[in-house]
C-alpha cells in the first residue's frame, strides 16, 4: 500500500490530461506550466492520483478523452501505471511509477442503457461524477452562480447510481447540487466521496459543501477531498482570486471536517491542473511543504496519513470490486 515514511499522497481529483493536451508539454519533463508532471509528482511524494477525463459531457467527449487518457497514461517516458484494482497501489511501490486512476467528471455522455458505462469499467473507470455543473439526464449539477437549480435525480439517475455502485465504481457528489446530493445519499449503499470539495461554514461558495453534507457524507463512511483552487478557499471574497492565500486558508477547512465530523473523512482532491491555486500550493511538488506546516499546527503524523492517502485508500476498498 502507501506507506512511504514522507507521507505518500493519493491525489482525490486532477485534470491534468486535458491541461497536459492544450499545453502540449512533455509530461516526463519539469515544467513551471501547470500543476502536475512526473519529475513534481515524484518531488511531492504522489503516489497516485485521480485523473478525470473532463468534461465527460458527451460520448463523443468520453470516447475523445479515453483515447487522450490510454495514450498519456501508457506512454512509457511518462512513467505512470494504471490502477484498476486495490492491490494495484501496491504494485506501483514496487514498479518505481506513479498511479493513475480513470475517472468520468460527469455522466452526460452515458447512455441509459449503461452499455458505454460498463465497457468504461473494463477500460478500468473506477470513479464518476454523475454531473458536472449542469444538467444531464441523470442528475443536476450545483451551477457555480446563484440561482441553483431545484432538481435532483432523475429516473434514470437512480438507476445509474444502481449500476455504477454494483459494478465497483466509486460515485463522486462534488458537483452535484444539494436535491442531487441528497438523492444520492438516500439510495446509496456503499460509501460516497466528494473528490474536490471544501467547507461552505468556511468558504460560502456553491461548490463547497454544507455541514448537513458533510456530516451525511461521514455517516456513509466517505471522504472529502480539500480543494486547492482560490475561490474555494478565499473567505473574503468567494469565487475570487488570491495568489497569496496561505496553507492556513486550507487549514481551516481541515479543521472544520474534523469538527464537525472527524479526521477519517478529510482527504486530498486538490484540482490542479482545473484552476488557479494560491502560490503556497503552487503545483504538486508543495505537498511536503503543507504537511510540514500541519505537522507544526496541531496534526499528528498519524493524522496527516490519514489525509495524505489512508481515508480515501479506504473507500476504495469499500467501494471497489
Amino acid at each position: 500500500m502507501l506507506n512511504n515514511p514522507k507521507f505518500s499522497v493519493l491525489d482525490g481529483h486532477t485534470d491534468t490530461i486535458r491541461k497536459i493536451s492544450r499545453d502540449k508539454r512533455d509530461f516526463s519533463v519539469r515544467s513551471e506550466i501547470g500543476h502536475y508532471d512526473l519529475p513534481r509528482m515524484e518531488e511531492g511524494n504522489v503516489q497516485a492520483a485521480i485523473f478525470a477525463i473532463y468534461p465527460a459531457s458527451s460520448m463523443n467527449r468520453i470516447l475523445k478523452g479515453l483515447d487522450l487518457w490510454f495514450k498519456f497514461v501508457f506512454n512509457p517516458i511518462n512513467g505512470l501505471m494504471q490502477i484498476k484494482r486495490i492491490d494495484d497501489f501496491a504494485k506501483i511501490q514496487a514498479s518505481g511509477k506513479r498511479g493513475a486512476i480513470l475517472h468520468f467528471e460527469g455522466a452526460g455522455g452515458i447512455d441509459k442503457t449503461f452499455r458505454l458505462l460498463r465497457i468504461a469499467y473494463r477500460l478500468g473507470l473506477r470513479t464518476m461524477g454523475l454531473s458536472w455543473s449542469n444538467i444531464n439526464k441523470f442528475a443536476t449539477g450545483v451551477m457555480f452562480n446563484d440561482p441553483q437549480k431545484e432538481s435532483g435525480l432523475t429516473k434514470e439517475g437512480i438507476k445509474l447510481v444502481a449500476e455504477v455502485q454494483s459494478l465497483g465504481i466509486t460515485i463522486d457528489v462534488s458537483h452535484l447540487n444539494e436535491p442531487s446530493f441528497w438523492d444520492v445519499y438516500e439510495i446509496s449503499e456503499k460509501p460516497i466521496f466528494a473528490s474536490h470539495s471544501n467547507a461552505r461554514a468556511i468558504v460560502n461558495h456553491p461548490r463547497n459543501l454544507t455541514d448537513e453534507q458533510i456530516k451525511a457524507i461521514h455517516e456513509k463512511h466517505g471522504t472529502i477531498g480539500i480543494n486547492f483552487v482560490m475561490g474555494f478557499l478565499n473567505a473574503k471574497e468567494p469565487g475570487m482570486y488570491n495568489y497569496n492565500l496561505n496553507f492556513d486558508s486550507i487549514k481551516k477547512h481541515i479543521d472544520h471536517l474534523v469538527e464537525i465530523a472527524s479526521i477519517d473523512i478529510v482527504a486530498i482532491g486538490s484540482d490542479f491542473d482545473g484552476a488557479a491555486t494560491p502560490t503556497c500550493v503552487k503545483d504538486c511538488s508543495t505537498f511536503p511543504k503543507f504537511w510540514d506546516y500541519l505537522l507544526g499546527n496541531g496534526y499528528s503524523e498519524q493524522d496527516i496519513e490519514k489525509i495524505s492517502h489512508t481515508n480515501l485508500l479506504q473507500v476504495f476498498k469499500k467501494t471497489w470490486k
